[in-house]
């Protein structure tokens, strides 16, 4: 007794060749998304500076994400500021490749070399 299954269709090579590879998301945008969740960051510390924002919770609410993502990035604040200028300043393929969930353990480093040196290893 045979227990395999056998399948055979046609698929139209004419439709195939309109198929492109999709890009990721990061290539599409503009700015390296390390790059912009660096920036919000910076924007909302002055908000809240200004008192225009009264806490994270409201520029959260305001963002609509929550409370715990805006405090992941509001955490790349505490970069070296040699990490900080290479984000800002500079447009290698490393940076676009780099998340925020993969920084956050050198953001909780509080010696900047030892930030330094864990930015490079990446």
């Amino acid at each position: 007794m045979n227990n395999s299954l056998q399948f055979d269709f046609n698929v139209p090579i004419a439709r195939l060749k309109h198929i492109r590879p999709k890009k990721e998301k990061e290539e599409l945008q503009g700015e390296p998304r390390l790059r912009q969740s660096l920036i919000l960051a910076y924007q909302v510390d002055q908000l809240i500076a200004d008192g225009r924002a009264k806490d994270f919770s409201q520029a959260a609410q305001w963002l609509n994400i929550t409370k715990a993502r805006l405090s992941q990035i509001m955490s790349l604040i505490n970069l070296a500021p040699a990490i900080q200028e290479e984000i800002l300043l500079t447009d290698s393929l490393k940076l676009r490749k780099i998340s925020v969930q993969q920084i956050l353990p050198i953001t909780a480093e509080s010696d900047w070399n030892r930030q330094i040196y864990l930015w490079k290893a990446l």
